[in-house]
């Protein structure tokens, strides 16, 4: 069994692009999705009340109500704080500290710490980065805000600390897997009997590039690389 936290960026993504079978497919084959309570205020409880994203609520809610993402309520305030502390007194401009991650992302990141959990799955890139590869975030600020950019080494390293064995995954990264597991199988039945050409590689295309231009930080080249292995 394999345990993945999940953040709203991804959600967000797949639920656009009516993807969020996909989730409950995986969990009958021994996924586990677990967010924490924030995720799902924010997903859930703040799309309620806006006019623009209440129906996507609502198609998410049955995927709560249902168990297919398990919310985690217990109390992760203090490892979420630190987390956040950490993250947002490594950069500075001028001597002032940048704020580059959300109190939502840093406890996704402080959840996945406190349950060992095997990935955290988030489209975000600056929560995979600080994870992956700290070191490259420095270049990604200057050239953002065309400022030299001095950093706090000690702060920046001490939020990677303990997130050694669990993997970073995006939606296209899940939905790649998804393919290789035969879930989309029945639908490219749907594509082949509407006689569209080249089927399995319009399906994953289609899949993969839907989620970039949702938000996913995934690259042209990434999901050619995809598309050429799952064929």
């Amino acid at each position: 069994m394999a345990i993945v936290v999940v953040d709203s960026s991804t959600i967000i993504s797949c639920a656009m692009n009516c993807l969020m079978w996909v989730f409950k497919e995986l969990k009958q084959r021994g996924f586990r999705f677990i967010v924490p309570i924030g995720v799902k205020k924010e997903i859930i409880d703040s799309g309620l009340s806006s006019e623009r994203f209440k129906y996507e609520a609502i198609r998410v809610s049955k995927y709560f109500a249902d168990e297919t993402f398990e919310v985690y309520k217990n109390e992760i305030k203090r490892q979420t704080s630190e987390l956040l502390n950490y993250a947002n007194s490594s950069f500075y401009i001028k001597g002032n500290p940048l704020r580059i991650l959300q109190e939502a992302d840093a406890e996704v990141a402080a959840l996945a710490k406190h349950i060992n959990a095997d990935a955290i799955l988030t489209d975000e890139r600056t929560l995979r980065l600080l994870i992956e590869a700290p070191d490259l975030i420095k270049g990604n600020l200057e050239r953002k805000f065309h400022e030299s950019v001095k950093v706090n080494e000690r702060m920046l390293h001490s939020f990677g600390k303990g997130f050694e064995k669990i993997q970073i995954i995006r939606s296209v990264d899940l939905m790649a897997l998804a393919y290789y597991l035969g879930i989309f199988d029945q639908l490219m039945k749907k594509c082949y009997i509407s006689e569209i050409k080249d089927c399995e590689k319009t399906t994953i295309e289609g899949v993969l590039y839907a989620l970039k231009f949702a938000g996913c930080a995934v690259s042209f080249k990434e999901i050619n690389d995809y598309v050429n292995l799952l064929r």
